[in-house]
């Protein structure tokens, strides 16, 4: 099994889409939207999205948002890291975060934060992220 780690393309999108609605969300933007989501998503030079694939199928996901603070330094954001349900507990979500966390470096972060469900600490702490602090929401 040859898994690729590799940039987003729009071919991707439905594939990504379709996981995040399986595994992490309900949304499913509507079709007629697809296109225009994509040109904003892409243009965003601050974003960074990585696909898992193997053999062109879409196995892993996930994306890294790089914030520039108010004194100059730079902090990246992990979200939406998800691995297909059949191909679990092969080192695919935890390569995604590897470069994701190497984009971060690169592009001249001092931290990386991410959120996540409970049951995802031990994941995400065998990718050497601790736990630091507490998150809360307000959804509109």
């Amino acid at each position: 099994m040859n898994i690729e780690i590799k940039k987003i393309q729009k071919k991707h999108m439905n594939e990504v889409i379709d996981m995040l609605h399986k595994n992490m969300s309900e949304y499913i933007p509507p079709e007629e939207k697809l296109n225009e989501i994509w040109n904003f998503f892409s243009s965003q030079s601050n974003v960074h999205a990585l696909v898992a694939t193997i053999d062109d199928i879409v196995v892993g996901y996930g994306s890294i948002v790089i914030e520039t603070k108010i004194r100059g330094g730079k902090t990246g954001h992990i979200e939406d890291i998800v691995s297909h349900s059949s191909y679990r507990e092969k080192g695919i979500g935890k390569t995604i975060v590897s470069k994701l966390t190497d984009i971060a470096k690169k592009k001249g972060c001092y931290k990386v934060a991410l959120l996540c469900k409970e049951h995802n600490i031990d994941f995400y702490k065998k990718c050497g992220y601790e736990i630091n602090g507490v998150a809360m929401y307000k959804y509109s």
